[in-house]
């Protein structure tokens, strides 16, 4: 079964569950208050446009506090509301599909139902009193908080694999890194906002729930930085591309088939992140390479093939220097060597090679081979594949070309 058709029936099975679980809190939202559940829902909308981003992947976001004061004071018909409306609602702007705007929110539901059930079972041996909050009356709610993660971890580690190619248990770890921090903190405002609500009224809780969420603003820019990087890093790689009409894109799809590489290798995040950005620059010194050379449909004279074996050194060059950049400057400067010590520019041999240039070097070769250039048409994938594989062990890397043929079908 491929990887795409295995999402799509997990993104179908968890809509169902979306949409069960939003008709059983719609049926039982006579039991809360219209004034708590308006209230929340707003300020969770609000929630999840602060998003934070953790590490070189994923992202989180302040709704889960909202929603959590919803279970608290509200019951599971105001937590499953507050929690999955705001999800749904991000999709469709989004112009996604209809699995694909439930499912997010189905797998949210899974999480709020366990926590519901932990919350309920717990609060009939020890209590949950909100109006005098002491350690006993709090293990009921941390105890609902931390299940809720405790499901939603593996749960986006496994939208990760389906969607990133990002091996099950490293996107687990990934996550619990970057998120504990987060929780810790989300869960100590969720208790406070409850508490503001039960003892000071609507009002004053709304008051300290946005004060939260301009609180956590400064997080979700610095979030943001890590976007704006990769995208400005996409349109420099563009620029230098387009000297070359049938190179247009190459940078970019040479970065994303190095990351599937990289991951199926399983390397960790932080190392498939430095390989991304040595994807998008591993071409940037061609900026200082004539166009007549770059786009010279015929073969190159000694002087000219000089003059474009400089490009990996230049863009080495260009990139170490800058603090973000600099960990992928190795990487770019050798992702065209060989493994039998036949490439340039150092001539270096097998494991002398960063493991991110042999994978580099792979990448760039299947990019070249399945796309058209003025001398060929682009070769079938399978073909270019074939060809990459014969050459494995010399050329290129064993373990990266092995990787490259497993995750071939899906590219």
């Amino acid at each position: 079964m491929t990887t795409s058709r295995l999402r799509r029936m997990t993104q179908t099975a968890f809509a169902l569950v979306a949409g069960a679980s939003y008709g059983f809190a719609i049926a039982g939202i006579g039991e809360a208050r219209f004034a708590l559940i308006a209230l929340l829902l707003m300020l969770a909308v609000a929630a999840e446009w602060v998003e934070v981003r953790f590490g070189p992947l994923g992202e989180l976001t302040l709704r889960p506090v909202i929603a959590f004061v919803g279970l608290w004071a509200g019951g599971i018909s105001t937590f499953l509301i507050v929690s999955m409306a705001p999800l749904m609602v991000m999709q469709f702007f989004r112009r996604a599909a209809l699995p694909e705007i439930l499912a997010p929110a189905g797998r949210d539901a899974v999480g709020a139902w366990t926590a519901y059930l932990v919350f309920t079972s717990l609060k009939v041996f020890i209590g949950s009193n909100w109006g005098h909050v002491g350690l006993t009356s709090l293990i009921a709610p941390a105890c609902s908080f931390l299940a809720y993660w405790i499901v939603q971890v593996p749960l986006q580690a496994l939208d990760l694999s389906q969607s990133e190619g990002v091996r099950y248990g490293a996107g687990i770890r990934h996550i619990v890194r970057y998120i504990s921090p987060h929780i810790a903190a989300l869960m100590f405002f969720a208790v406070v906002l409850t508490y503001v609500i039960t003892n000071f009224g609507l009002v004053v809780m709304g008051i300290a729930a946005i004060a939260l969420i301009e609180g956590y603003y400064p997080w979700k820019l610095l979030g943001d930085q890590s976007g704006i990087l990769i995208t400005s890093l996409q349109v420099m790689a563009q620029a230098i591309d387009l000297k070359d009409p049938y190179t247009s894109n190459h940078s970019q799809q040479v970065s994303r088939y190095a990351v599937r590489i990289a991951r199926a290798m399983g390397l960790p995040e932080d190392e498939v992140e430095r390989i991304r950005i040595g994807g998008l620059m591993h071409d940037i010194g061609k900026i200082s390479i004539s166009g007549r050379i770059i786009r010279k449909p015929g073969k190159l004279t000694p002087e000219e093939k000089a003059l474009m074996n400089r490009h990996s050194s230049v863009s080495a060059d260009i990139i170490e220097h800058l603090e973000i950049l600099g960990e992928s400057a190795k990487m770019v400067r050798h992702h065209h060597e060989h493994c039998d010590g036949s490439g340039y520019p150092d001539g270096l041999k097998g494991e002398e090679i960063p493991i991110g240039s042999r994978i580099i070097l792979v990448a760039d070769a299947y990019d070249a081979l399945t796309t058209d250039r003025p001398y060929r048409k682009g070769a079938p994938r399978a073909k270019a594949v074939s060809v990459i594989s014969e050459n494995a062990g010399t050329q290129f890397d064993q373990t990266a070309v092995e990787a490259l043929v497993r995750i071939s079908p899906s590219l």
